[in-house]
């Protein structure tokens, strides 16, 4: 039984202990804070091997066993009344935070943009600036959001978020099979191109002059013909650095292992699953098909179940 009310320095680390990624796979704080809290009450959580679902990893969750939980997410909301209990029991942890504010139908149902702003302070107030990471990702140049609509709509981002965050992080749109598949089958008529290496650079050499103004650092995502920009850093999303300044008492080496190209970040167990969000971001990496895959995806969630989405009955 995990112990009340320690402090995450109270707490001594396992020699396994690891960083749980919630989740690059789908928004776990947004959909599913109710199964979390069971798993973390429970102790552990069964993860299926998304190129072999047969094959199921059995993870740790205790406090003694976690060295941070990173959350990805567009919406903490769900979650947010329950962050005191969860530094009752030791776990730390940041926040990874998409605000794109895309119009639709690059994003159909995503949270209120305003609500979101808001969330942000309320949180940064409540934590530090230093455990939300802004996600201005991906970058999709199309002919709703060409680089003139980013301009704009990244300063005034910024100028809201300022004070709230000391990071942002960014990179273009992958256009993987899925990501044009599902780019490709909207009926608005709208049309994306990818740039060139040199329009990236020029494009965000301005985006690095206004995040400046805002008192923000900006971190480029695998992309690293970026880095040569004065102002620009590599991104490592899961990042032990800001996990021990956060954290001072987490001395544990974490080796870094990549997920993609020019990736930079620390070795993590992700928890999530594939096909589980509801965001409808057409750009999505991580959902093949919203109404085919997702949502009967995520009709099989049960909040009490050691899986995110358990395998369907036989």
């Amino acid at each position: 039984m995990q112990d009340e009310h320690r402090t995450s320095a109270e707490i001594e680390l396992s020699p396994n202990a690891q960083i749980i990624s919630a989740s690059r796979r789908t928004d776990i704080p947004a959909f599913y804070a109710r199964w979390l809290l069971n798993r973390l009450r429970e102790g552990f959580v069964e993860v299926a091997n998304p190129f072999n679902p047969r094959q199921l990893q059995r993870i740790s969750l205790l406090p003694s066993h976690v060295i941070a939980i990173v959350f990805w997410t567009r919406n903490p909301r769900p979650l947010m009344p329950h962050l005191d209990w969860l530094q009752d029991k030791g776990y730390r942890f940041y926040f990874q935070w998409t605000l794109n504010r895309y119009p639709k139908p690059l994003e159909i149902s995503g949270p209120d943009w305003r609500r979101a702003i808001d969330a942000f302070h309320e949180l940064s107030q409540r934590l530090t600036p230093d455990h939300l990471q802004w996600r201005y990702d991906p970058i999709l140049f199309s002919t709703q959001t060409e680089p003139e609509w980013h301009l704009e709509n990244f300063a005034d981002l910024a100028e809201r978020l300022r004070g709230a965050t000391r990071r942002c992080y960014i990179s273009f749109t992958d256009f993987y099979r899925k990501t044009r598949r599902n780019l490709d089958q909207l009926n608005s008529g709208l049309r994306y191109r990818e740039p060139g290496v040199e329009e990236q650079r020029a494009f965000v050499q301005n985006i690095q002059k206004i995040a400046t103004a805002n008192n923000i650092e900006l971190y480029a995502c695998c992309e690293d013909h970026l880095l040569t920009l004065p102002g620009v850093q590599k991104a490592r999303c899961v990042d032990l650095q800001i996990i021990q300044q956060l954290y001072p008492e987490v001395q544990k080496q974490v080796p870094v292992q990549s997920t993609r190209p020019e990736c930079g970040c620390v070795q993590s167990k992700d928890i999530g699953a594939y096909d589980s969000c509801l965001f409808r971001c057409t750009y999505c990496y991580a959902n093949a098909n919203f109404e085919t895959r997702s949502v009967p995806r995520f009709r099989r969630h049960r909040p009490d179940h050691p899986m995110l989405i358990p395998k369907s009955e036989p």
